[in-house]
C-alpha cells in the first residue's frame, strides 16, 4: 500500500507539473508553422525554428525528400500540396513557409506549381502559383496534367480561405538563410517604434497611375492607419521638392537615402520594372548595386510592388530584385508582395473599367490586392501571410467569374516570412 500511495502521489505531482507548464510548452499535436525545404538546407533553418519556438510558435521542418517518400501524387508539387493540407486539417497548422526558391520545370529547393492562363493578355504557360499548396483540390479537373486552366479546371480550383498564412522565403544557400534569420529576429525583437512604425511611402513613376495610387491611401489605407504618416514620391511630387513640384527626382540615389533614413516601415512601389530592378524616374534603375549601398540595419521595411518581373523568383537567372532585397545581410527588406511576371491591371470588365482607371483612379485587381494587404494587415493586426491570403479571399468571387482576376490571384506571391506582423 505504501508503494502504491507513493506512485499515485508521483503521478499527481507530474500532472500538476504538466499543467503548470502547459502555457509555456507548445502542444506536440500542433504544428503552428510548417516549414518546407531541402534536406541540404534543413540544418540551416534550425536557428529560425528555434527563434519562432522562443516566440511561442511550434515549428515543424520537413524536407522535400521526406515529402516525396511519404505522399502519393503525380509529381512533387502535388505531394507538397497533400502534405500541407494534412498539416492544416489534422495538425492545426496556421502558417506555411516555403523555405527556398524555385527553378523552371518543377525544379529548385521548393518547386512552384506552374499554372496556365488564357485571358485578355494572351496565354501564359508558367505562372508560379504558391496558393496552390493551400488548396484542398488539385487544380487539374480534366486530368490533362495542365494546372489552373480557368475553364477546364474550374471545378478543381479553390482559393485561400484566409485561415492559413503562406509565404515563400526565396533563399538558395545556408548563408542566405542565416542573413534572413538575423533580419527576422531583429524585426520581431528590435522593430523601431515611432515614425518608422507609423509611416508609409507610396512611390509612383508612372503618371497615368497617380489616380489609383492616391485612392489606395485616400479611400482605404488611411482609414485603418489613422495616425499614420504618408509621403508620396511621385515624378511630379515629393516631400523633398524645393523650387517646384517634382524637382527632386525619384531616382535610385534618393530611394537609397530614403530607406537609409530609417523613417519608413512600409513602402508601395508603383511603376515599371524588370527582373533585376525597379524602373524609376527617367528610366533609371534601382538594382542590386543600389542594395549594396543600403545601411538600414534593424529597420527593414515591408514592400508591396506592382512592378513587372520583380517577383520572378522562379527564374533560371538569379536573383530577382526582390530576392536581393530579402537576402541582403543587415540591409534591404523583410517581406515583399510582388508579381512573378508582368504586373498587369486586371479588371472583370476591362472595356468599361480601363477608362475609369485613367479618369477616376479606379483600382485594378493588382493594386486592389496590395491595398487589401495593407488594410487587413494594419487594421486587423495580421501577419504578412494572413494579410495576403485574406486579401485573396476577398477577391475570390471575382476570380471565379473572371479569367483576369483568376490570374491576378495566381501571379502575386508573398516573398518573405508569412509569420511576422505587418505592424508589430
Amino acid at each position: 500500500m505504501g508503494l502504491a500511495s507513493e506512485m499515485i502521489k508521483s503521478r499527481l505531482l507530474f500532472s500538476t507539473l504538466v499543467l503548470s507548464l502547459g502555457t509555456l510548452l507548445p502542444s506536440s499535436a500542433a504544428d503552428d508553422i510548417l516549414l518546407i525545404t531541402s534536406k541540404e538546407l534543413k540544418e540551416a533553418w534550425l536557428p529560425y525554428a528555434d527563434w519562432k519556438k522562443k516566440s511561442g510558435k511550434s515549428v515543424k521542418i520537413i524536407t522535400t525528400d521526406k515529402i516525396a517518400q511519404g505522399y502519393k501524387g503525380p509529381d512533387i508539387q502535388e505531394k507538397i500540396r497533400l502534405c500541407v493540407r494534412e498539416h492544416i486539417d489534422s495538425n492545426g497548422t496556421r502558417w506555411v513557409v516555403l523555405g527556398g526558391d524555385s527553378l523552371p520545370g518543377g525544379k529548385g529547393i521548393v518547386p512552384d506549381r506552374d499554372t496556365v492562363h488564357v485571358n485578355m493578355w494572351g496565354k501564359e504557360n508558367d505562372i508560379p502559383t504558391d496558393i496552390y499548396y493551400l488548396s484542398p483540390t488539385n487544380w487539374d479537373a480534366d486530368g490533362d496534367g495542365i494546372y489552373g486552366e480557368f475553364k477546364d479546371d474550374a471545378k478543381a480550383i479553390s482559393y485561400p480561405d484566409g485561415k492559413t498564412g503562406l509565404g515563400r522565403i526565396p533563399v538558395r544557400t545556408a548563408e542566405d538563410i542565416a542573413a534572413y534569420t538575423d533580419k527576422v529576429i531583429s524585426y520581431e525583437s528590435k522593430y523601431p517604434k515611432g515614425v518608422f512604425a507609423n509611416s508609409i511611402t507610396y512611390t509612383c513613376a508612372v503618371p497615368g497611375a497617380y489616380g489609383k495610387v492616391r485612392r489606395s491611401w485616400d479611400d482605404h489605407v488611411s482609414k485603418v492607419m489613422k495616425d499614420g504618416k504618408l509621403s508620396r514620391y511621385f515624378i511630379h511630387e515629393t516631400p523633398w521638392d524645393k523650387d517646384k513640384p517634382g524637382d527632386f527626382p525619384l531616382n535610385p540615389t534618393n530611394l537609397v537615402d530614403l530607406m537609409n533614413a530609417k523613417k519608413v516601415g512600409k513602402f508601395h512601389i508603383h511603376g515599371h520594372g524588370l527582373i533585376q530592378g525597379w524602373a524609376l524616374e527617367n528610366h533609371t534603375m534601382f538594382t542590386k548595386k543600389d542594395i549594396a549601398k543600403l545601411t538600414n540595419k534593424d529597420a527593414y521595411p515591408i514592400i508591396t510592388t506592382v512592378s513587372c518581373f520583380t517577383g520572378h523568383y522562379d527564374a533560371a537567372k538569379d536573383p530577382a530584385i526582390t530576392e536581393s532585397m530579402l537576402r541582403a545581410k543587415d540591409a534591404g527588406a523583410i517581406a515583399i508582395v510582388a508579381p512573378c511576371r508582368e504586373g498587369k491591371p486586371h479588371f472583370v470588365t476591362p472595356k468599361t473599367d480601363f477608362p475609369l482607371m485613367m479618369k477616376e483612379g479606379k483600382m485594378d485587381g493588382t493594386t486592389e490586392t496590395m491595398t487589401l494587404f495593407w488594410e487587413k494587415g494594419i487594421g486587423e493586426k495580421l501577419t504578412t501571410g494572413e494579410a495576403l491570403m485574406q486579401a485573396k479571399t476577398t477577391l475570390t468571387e471575382r476570380a471565379k467569374r473572371s479569367a483576369n482576376f483568376h490570374m491576378c490571384l495566381c501571379e502575386l506571391n508573398l516573398l518573405g516570412d508569412p509569420t511576422i506582423q505587418v505592424s508589430p
